[in-house]
């Protein structure tokens, strides 16, 4: 067991069966990630600071490199469709898609979409389409790529009571919509763009999802947050150099720095 990852049997807040880590391999990658995600295959992609994008298999392999012209770190990095990969660029309010080769790139400016006066985070929808967070605005909105028009377009002022909203990443799963917030947790949207709940999730910069499980990392503790039920599960204590966290069937997969490393569940 690795002295840098405190395993505990923690007695969830559900009642739910204890659950254990178990370290099984862990590798190396060629830079310390700025943005990072996870196909439905389990591979994983990483990107760094001046825009390199590589997937590893599970064994840490790197199978593909891209490098672009234009050297930015993506804000989102999204691989869950498996043929084709987002990155958005908040700075330059710009985004891109690969194949599951890392080639055929282009970027593409959200002015491009009749979207004016801008700024904050983008992700890419179940339909193909993009969500957007409005920070000036307070508005979540949905805009169509085939033709730039905004689908939906809504204030988040008349329906929610918090103010300060700080968004540090955003992501649709199952229908839903979710929004990190440094003050509040994630909050959840509708497949309308209307605000539905929010799962308080203290300092969750960055989560994913596994089944109906939301999994991230709160107050030095690996969490898994049923999205419907807001149960959650504690599946083992983290280091504070821990950013990333990923599952896949059994598996905890930890990104820290360039190291990967991988922990099987036991129930």
């Amino acid at each position: 067991m690795r002295a840098s990852f405190l395993l505990l049997v923690l007695l969830c807040s559900t009642q739910l069966a204890a659950q254990q880590l178990v370290f099984k391999h862990r590798f190396e990658i060629n830079f310390i990630p700025e943005a990072a995600s996870i196909d439905r295959q389990g591979y994983l992609y990483f990107a760094s600071k001046d825009g390199t994008i590589e997937k590893y298999d599970s064994n840490g392999k790197m199978l593909y490199h891209f490098s672009p012209q234009r050297k930015a770190a993506p804000t989102l990095l999204e691989a869950w469709q498996g043929l084709r990969v987002f990155a958005y660029y908040q700075n330059f309010q710009e985004y891109l898609f690969l194949n599951r080769f890392l080639t055929d790139s282009e970027r593409y400016p959200l002015q491009s979409l009749s979207i004016s006066n801008f700024s904050g985070l983008a992700t890419l929808s179940g339909d193909n389409n993009l969500w957007l967070f409005d920070n000036n605005t307070l508005a979540v909105k949905k805009v169509d790529l085939n033709n730039g028009e905004t689908i939906l377009d809504n204030i988040l002022s008349l329906s929610l009571s918090v103010k300060n909203i700080q968004p540090t990443f955003m992501r649709e799963y199952q229908n839903l919509l979710f929004v990190g917030d440094k003050n509040s947790g994630v909050l959840v949207f509708d497949n309308l763009g209307n605000y539905m709940d929010t799962i308080p999730l203290k300092g969750g910069a960055y989560f994913s999802f596994r089944e109906n499980s939301l999994v991230s990392i709160e107050e030095g503790q690996i969490v898994l947050v049923d999205i419907y039920s807001k149960q959650k599960r504690k599946v083992g204590r983290a280091n504070p150099s821990f950013k990333t966290v990923f599952m896949e069937n059994n598996q905890i997969i930890i990104q820290s720095g360039k190291v990967v490393e991988y922990y099987t569940i036991n129930y």
